[in-house]
């Protein structure tokens, strides 16, 4: 085989590699790989001659990934968009060109970087945070970090609440970087790997800790399982597909089993009518189970500006988390980040002739920051929608805005995925901004994966993907302080790549001959 070709075969080899540290169809994912593929892609990405050479090794290794990894994409495009399969074929394979952006902006710096000795100690430091700061700061489709994999070793992972998830991927950009130049230069470098190691033996030594039970608020997940043909009937304006999802929903919510939930949460655009604000008159069911439990209900549902018509329903209706309380609509949170293509087109005023051709396609109106969620007792909470969650910038933006909160709220639709690789992957990134700011999230999901997830990265008990059911849980209260992390973000870890760069610096200058 020529050398070339087996080159663009191995690359695409080690991102489906890479991509098996996450969950798969093979199983919740195996950490170790992640030190297997990476290597070998960064080995070849900093080998390559020219920026052409390095943009295909980086399509390679996307590809690799998006096969193995995304390989549910054709599917959810066929579904959603109700396109041909061919055409979801297509469509799923330039996914490669956008899954992981920041590489792309990566060789441009390595193309323009200076002419220094980028296999040295500090030049490999430097490497290693440029791609941690551009892995971060890159919006992505399906936001995940190299670092994400440290998950497996839960709760051993202390520093989360201090630097985040992206002081994992710095440490493994600089150990995989290191491992690929010492294999080069036939060199030992025993230095990176005491740092290594201390800084694996640092989280074993402070291990995330389970939440104190001293205060708990009892909730309610309800997990209908409304599949697609009748949710999209009912939002179409079906009266007998309406009924049905509403009576379906109020049978689950006012299940008697004993238990009291203070907030029944249902998923992501459970309620097929729309909410308009304050000004909301509500369906008789939403008192019913006030009444019935004297409790507060969080709904994930459709809230319009008011000040459109009603018969504009382009970019005027809002993806909304919904609280009711005390017989109204207590406050609205709007979705701030759409999904493109899902939720949002980039054509301005084609968007509504694209939406003629492909229904399924939703224009919503983009929200603008959030409102303050509060229950009844005071305590405060954020509702992220969706993909939302796995901004790990945009949580901090959003939990800062009101400080002291005491859990996450994250209603999620992922019945567009079916029964694939997809709510376990997005469970498993989830958890991080659980892990990162100390708090538990309540994740409420149409046909699953609905569970409480703990800052310690443990969860209670599951609604599995397909069961219909409630999750009653008494949910253990954040401390209502803020995580190092939360506060200060990626500044930590700026001042961690300093000190490590400096002493580096000293170390090599010692080592110069005079």
């Amino acid at each position: 085989m020529n050398s070339k070709y087996g080159t663009y075969f191995l690359l695409i080899l080690a991102g489906g590699i890479y991509s098996l540290s996450y969950p798969s169809e093979l199983g919740d994912g195996w950490f170790p790989l992640l030190f297997v593929s990476l290597p070998f892609f960064l080995w070849k990405l900093e080998a390559a001659a020219h920026l052409r050479q390095s943009l295909l090794y980086i399509l390679c290794f996307n590809l690799g990934l998006n096969l193995v990894g995304y390989y549910w994409i054709p599917q959810t495009l066929q579904e959603f968009g109700d396109l041909p399969v061919a055409v979801s074929l297509v469509l799923g394979l330039s996914f490669s060109f956008i899954l992981q952006p920041h590489w792309w902006l990566y060789a441009l710096w390595k193309k323009l970087r200076p002419e220094v000795d980028w296999g040295s100690q500090g030049g490999i430091l430097v490497t290693a945070f440029v791609m941690t700061m551009l892995e971060r700061y890159v919006p992505q489709q399906f936001p995940s970090y190299v670092g994400s994999p440290w998950l497996h070793l839960s709760p051993y992972l202390g520093l989360a609440p201090v630097m985040g998830v992206a002081v994992f991927s710095f440490f493994t950009y600089w150990v995989c970087l290191e491992a690929v130049a010492q294999i080069r230069r036939k060199e030992l470098r025993a230095q990176v790997w005491v740092a290594f190691l201390a800084f694996a033996v640092v989280n074993a030594l402070l291990p995330l800790g389970e939440m104190k039970l001293a205060k708990t608020l009892p909730v309610r997940l309800v997990q209908a399982n409304i599949g697609n043909f009748l949710k999209v009937a009912s939002e179409k304006g079906d009266y007998n597909s309406y009924e049905a999802i509403k009576q379906k929903y109020q049978r689950l919510s006012e299940t008697g089993n004993g238990f009291e939930p203070k907030l029944v949460i249902w998923p992501e655009t459970a309620h097929s009518d729309t909410f308009s604000g304050a000004q909301s008159v509500l369906d008789p069911i939403f008192p019913s189970i006030l009444s019935k439990f004297d409790t507060e209900l969080l709904i994930g549902g459709y809230d319009q500006d008011p000040t459109k018509s009603v018969h504009d329903v382009v970019e005027t209706i809002f993806n909304s988390s919904i609280l009711i309380s005390d017989g109204r609509v207590k406050t609205a949170y709007h979705k701030n980040i759409l999904i493109p293509f899902g939720e949002t087109l980039p054509f301005g005023p084609f968007n509504r002739q694209i939406i003629s051709i492909v229904p399924a396609v939703s224009l919503f109106a983009r929200g603008q920051g959030t409102p303050l969620m509060e229950t009844k007792d005071g305590l405060r909470f954020v509702t992220p929608i969706c993909y939302e969650i796995l901004e790990s910038n945009y949580m901090r933006s959003l939990l800062n805005q009101w400080k002291d909160n005491h859990f996450i709220v994250n209603h999620t639709n992922d019945s567009w995925y079916g029964d694939t690789a997809e709510p376990h992957q997005h469970l498993f990134l989830s958890k991080w901004r659980a892990l990162e700011f100390a708090l538990p999230i309540i994740r409420s999901t149409n046909t699953g994966i609905s569970s409480v997830i703990f800052p310690d990265g443990s969860e209670s008990r599951r609604l599995g993907v397909g069961e219909t059911a409630v999750l009653d849980v008494n949910v253990p209260l954040g401390p209502g302080h803020n995580t190092v992390y939360q506060l200060y973000g990626a500044y930590p870890l700026l001042a961690l790549f300093v000190l490590l760069l400096l002493a580096t610096l000293v170390q090599e200058k010692l080592r110069k001959p005079a």
